[in-house]
């Protein structure tokens, strides 16, 4: 399934997966108005809100309990790391985020070049 890309006017951005068949169907904003597609983030053109730095990540998070043993480990690692009350990484650009997932071993499969990817084995 294609993922389509909104904006409204409040300025809420939503990205959404959803069958072609229902592409033209409108989406409801938090605020209760109509977003419109973004056919340019849809493209490329723009970067989709997904990709907005700085964000936190909860796939990536750790217990709240666990939060001052991972500011450690990222200290051991050279990865200045700040986290959330909830125990979730705040990624401060996209090198950031790749150091941070290649020091604990995690890959992106939908990777690009600057993103983090397996280690090559030789």
């Amino acid at each position: 399934m294609p993922l389509y890309c909104f904006h409204c006017v409040c300025g809420n951005v939503a990205d959404e997966m959803r069958p072609m068949s229902e592409s033209d169907n409108p989406k409801k904003c938090e605020c209760g108005k109509q977003m419109s597609r973004d056919f340019l983030a849809e493209h490329g053109v723009r970067r989709a809100a997904c990709d907005t730095y700085p964000y936190h990540s909860s796939a990536m998070g750790v217990a709240p309990s666990q939060v001052a043993e991972a500011m450690a480990f990222d200290k051991q690692h050279g990865i200045s790391t700040t986290y959330n009350s909830d125990g979730e990484p705040e990624f401060r650009s996209r090198g950031h985020r790749k150091r941070y997932c290649e020091a604990y071993g995690y890959v992106d499969r939908n990777a690009g070049f600057s993103d983090p990817q397996r280690a090559k084995q030789m």
